[in-house]
This record gives C-alpha cells, structure tokens and sequence, in this order.
C-alpha cells in the first residue's frame, strides 16, 4: 500500500469521544491525538486560514470503516465538531484515496546535493498541516510516521481545499 494511501487511510478512519477541538495552529497535537472511543486517528489535515477561521478533520478507521471528525472555529470561538462516514458518505473513501496521489516533498539539504528550486511566492497566508500514522517509504515496507506543513498554492493545500469541498454536505452532528 503506497504511503500516501496509508496516510489518507489513517486519516479517514474517525471517532473521537471526549476530546477537545482544535482552534490554532497550537492546537494541532489535540486533531492528531483526539480518540474516537479509545480508537486514535490515522491521520489529520487542517487548514489554519489568514481570516483566522480553522477547519481541521481526524480520520480513523473503525471495524473497515472510515470515520471523519471536523472541528471549526473562528477568532477562538467554540468550536463546532461534525462527523462523516464513509458508509453515509462515499466521498470521503474517494478524498482520502487523493492522498496517494499526492506528490511527496523533496528533502533539500542546503549547500549538499541538488540544486534546490527558487522559492515560490505562497498564494496566501494560510497555512496547511498533513499527518499520517502509519505511511510508508516509496519501495519499502518500513512504517514512518508522517507530518507535512505547507503554504496555500502548494499540492497539499489544493487536496485540503478539494477534499473539503467534497465533503461539504456529508457532516452531521451525530457521532457515529
């Protein structure tokens, strides 16, 4: 299973009981560690915007089923947490798969190896988080965890946005 995919299904897998929401970017640890009936998540991604509106999803899988647990705020407000599953849900399978897509970032050790791209101007402000429990290196089967923070405009912050957007009309109140 390519890492990425590992990473989204992490990511998908859902269900958090008791746990605080997210509601700046200090608060990326509680996304990642918020369990779902002693069940923790897979993965996460969040998107801390320049508006200072935060939208953050724990994906989990739980008896084959992806779950996904959605926490917004604004300005530090409470925050209002929505689930999704993939049984009620279909896009979320198809969103979390767009994880294996995903091109994987390049290590660039300055002054060492190759010759790095010039910066690119960041499309805005925001700013994007990726995580994965339990992904794995190209070719090997060695389990990695894995954590991206990136800019607006970058691959990871196009799947954020989209996948958010597909899921739109899928969140309820109702913990699965």
């Amino acid at each position: 299973m390519g890492a990425i995919r590992t990473l989204l299904l992490a990511l998908a897998g859902a269900g958090v009981l008791a746990a605080p929401a997210a509601a700046s970017e200090d608060d990326w640890p509680v996304l990642k560690g918020a369990r779902l009936e002693g069940l923790r998540p897979w993965g996460a991604f969040a998107v801390y915007r320049a508006d200072r509106s935060v939208t953050g999803v724990s994906l989990y899988l739980r008896e084959g089923q992806t779950i996904a647990r959605r926490v917004q705020t604004r300005d530090g407000a409470d925050a209002v947490v929505t689930w999704a599953t993939a049984r009620s849900c279909p896009a979320l399978t198809a969103a979390a798969a767009g994880l294996e897509k995903l091109p994987a970032p390049r290590i660039e050790v300055p002054g060492v190896g190759t010759k790095p791209l010039p910066p690119a101007a960041a499309a805005n402000a925001d700013s994007y988080l990726l995580w994965a429990e339990d992904a794995r290196f190209a070719a090997a089967p060695y389990p990695v965890q894995l954590e991206v923070r990136g800019e607006g405009g970058s691959p990871m912050a196009a799947w954020v946005d989209a996948s958010l957007r597909r899921l739109a009309s899928c969140w309820g109140p109702s913990q699965p």
